[in-house]
């Protein structure tokens, strides 16, 4: 940071602070993580470094640009970027359009694809986490930043508890394998999150997510649920089973037996019946074309938020998708 002069502090959280610089020697803006636990900077760089073998303008990825330590600060420097998708839609006070979903969309499945090609998983993706480039001159242009979550795949156990509630797979939740297939997931919490211009998974708490996934996509089949090592947490056995060997805790059971101090307040999701509702009662669509686009969504949507992970979309997959490709509209 010796050449470089902080203009602004532009972000913070539990890892420290964002400072926007300007190199004196090029005149170029940087952005710079400056993070409290040098144990935390010390894994970051380690994924970074790991990242040098991809492009980051290929494949949607922050540019990493160095890293270094001066009076026991430990920094790392990136690119600048623009704002998050967060931040631009607390600023317009309004959804996402479709047209401007599925360029979101094919550019972070481009990023999820290469990092599932190098064997890492992301674990973090929320709208916090994904920058538009420069929206003025390249509208929805976006990149995937803060990889200080990020690990091998070689490193997931049964049971680590990863990704923010809102974004969390179930399968996380349940305590059954993590593969890479939890971050297409959080993909679909992301553009359902665009949509609706605000979570479909409460995040309050864990219950309160489980509760609406059971609500919105189904309750877990049982052969997810008898292999969950955390699924006595939120299911309980059904005495003389209809359908289902397990049946979800009431908020009062689930309460009683965790906390009794958690609020689980009232989510306007909770009484909709499925997925394809929701996107019906909150679509636009006025035209034939429009409609036809809104199902493609819709369907994209459902195979991201397949509560059986053997069973979700791979990047690879969902970037052949009509929604992505647009070939539901070719005529």
């Amino acid at each position: 940071m010796d050449n470089s002069s902080i203009l602004e502090f532009i972000g913070e959280g539990g890892f420290g602070k964002v400072a926007k610089c300007v190199n004196m020697n090029t005149n170029e803006n940087t952005a710079i993580k400056i993070l409290k636990d040098v144990n935390n900077y010390a894994k970051e760089v380690k994924m970074l470094e790991k990242l040098r073998t991809l492009d980051p303008e290929k494949n949607n990825l922050v540019r990493f640009m160095d890293s270094f330590i001066v009076d026991d600060k430990s920094c790392i420097a990136f690119e600048c970027l623009d704002r998050s998708l967060l931040d631009l839609m607390v600023q317009r006070e309004e959804r996402y359009t479709l047209n401007e979903i599925r360029p979101i969309t094919r550019q972070l499945l481009v990023a999820l694809d290469a990092l599932k090609g190098i064997g890492l998983l992301y674990t973090d993706l929320k709208l916090d986490n994904v920058m538009l480039v420069n929206h003025q001159d390249e509208p929805f242009r976006v990149k995937l930043i803060d990889f200080g979550l990020a690990m091998p795949a070689s490193d997931v156990r049964e049971g680590m508890i990863v990704q923010p509630y809102a974004y969390r797979a179930p399968e996380v939740s349940l305590g059954l394998p993590i593969s890479a297939a939890i971050d297409m997931w959080s993909l679909g919490c992301v553009l359902a999150c665009l949509f609706f211009c605000q979570n479909i998974f409460n995040g309050e708490s864990s219950y309160d997510v489980m509760n609406t996934i059971c609500c919105l996509l189904g309750q877990p089949q049982d052969h997810l649920l008898d292999g969950g090592k955390n699924t006595q947490r939120y299911f309980k056995r059904n005495r003389c089973p209809p359908n289902s060997r397990w049946r979800l805790k009431t908020p009062v059971e689930y309460k009683k037996e965790n906390d009794n101090q958690l609020r689980l307040p009232e989510w306007e999701f909770d009484y909709i019946r499925n997925l394809a509702d929701a996107v019906d009662i909150f679509s636009n669509a006025i035209d034939e074309v429009e409609v036809e686009d809104t199902r493609a969504f819709l369907n994209l949507l459902q195979m991201l938020l397949n509560p059986d992970a053997e069973m979700r979309i791979t990047p690879e997959e969902a970037l052949e998708h009509s929604f992505v490709t647009m070939s539901h509209l070719e005529d």
